[in-house]
């Protein structure tokens, strides 16, 4: 395509008035109404006076609008054919734009087909840590730029997977009993620190309720060791108060009136837990 220059023949416009003369005119009128006093019974005057004075100012304005009109037509007009020649240029450019859009959306996709290859040869070797972290989880659009490398994607991705396989090696290494909490509460957050509160926090509160099932058992003990027995007559167990939520609580509907028998086996802090769970529901029992 030659090169085209849009030749333009511009003349400095220039436009007269008798500026001059008007403002004098007006210096001398005007200064006769500024010394103007009306009282009350000239209030009409006053208005008329304002009225006309305003006329004045409107006529002025009203010829400069025409003024400008008159002289921005040739320039609206070099402006208007301005916009036809770069409409017509625009054409081809939006032509060409689609072409080159489509070239990157393919480009994206195979970039996409890519990088999930990536994260399936990479999740075959790291199983476990896969399932902590699907590709919808670490996926990161800057992968999908030209500039980002297969290199920098794979490299991202195995330093993910050897991360989370050793948080779980650190929270199964703490041989905690609540191991599975941790692990729950990893997989939710990928937070080594979240996941270790928890198992303390669970720890903590076992430890809890088994000190206050001790001091209920040994209040028990004294105060039956001040009284005679009372034959079948047995104590209903008070709350044990707990902050542990309730898990898989074992709960017995009892229709009033009416006695169902179990036998379970447990240690004292999953005992502390179900007898809790029935207090709350309302369930009357006994320790036989």
């Amino acid at each position: 395509m030659q090169k085209l220059n849009l030749s333009v023949q511009l003349q400095n416009g220039t436009i007269d008035a008798n500026f001059d003369s008007i403002k004098a005119a007006l210096a001398a009128e005007l200064d006769t109404y500024k010394k103007m006093v009306f009282t009350e019974d000239s209030k009409k005057d006053a208005k008329d006076t304002v009225a006309y004075l305003r006329k004045f100012n409107k006529a002025l304005d009203d010829k400069r609008k025409e003024v400008k009109k008159a002289y921005m037509a040739p320039c609206d007009a070099f402006e208007a054919k301005v916009n036809e020649l770069k409409k017509q240029v625009d054409e081809p450019i939006n032509f060409i734009n689609q072409q080159i859009e489509e070239f990157e959306r393919k480009r994206v996709e195979e970039k996409r087909a890519l990088i999930k290859e990536i994260y399936t040869g990479i999740a075959a070797e790291h199983a476990e840590a896969a399932e902590y972290l699907p590709l919808q989880k670490i996926y990161d659009k800057r992968w999908e730029n030209a500039t980002t490398t297969k290199k920098v994607i794979t490299e991202t991705i195995t330093e993910r997977m050897t991360s989370v396989e050793k948080d779980l090696a650190t929270i199964r290494g703490m041989e905690s009993e609540y191991e599975d909490k941790g692990i729950e509460r990893y997989k939710a957050t990928l937070e080594l620190s979240d996941a270790i509160a928890t198992m303390n926090q669970y720890q903590k509160q076992k430890e809890e309720i088994l000190r206050r099932e001790k001091e209920r058992e040994e209040r028990i003990e004294a105060a039956e060791e001040k009284e005679e027995p009372s034959g079948s007559a047995v104590p209903v167990i008070p709350a044990v108060p707990t902050k542990e939520p309730k898990e898989e609580s074992v709960v017995a509907f009892v229709p009033t009136g009416n006695t169902v028998r179990y036998e379970v086996i447990a240690d004292l802090f999953q005992i502390a837990q179900l007898e809790s769970a029935m207090r709350e529901y309302g369930i009357k029992f006994r320790r036989v």
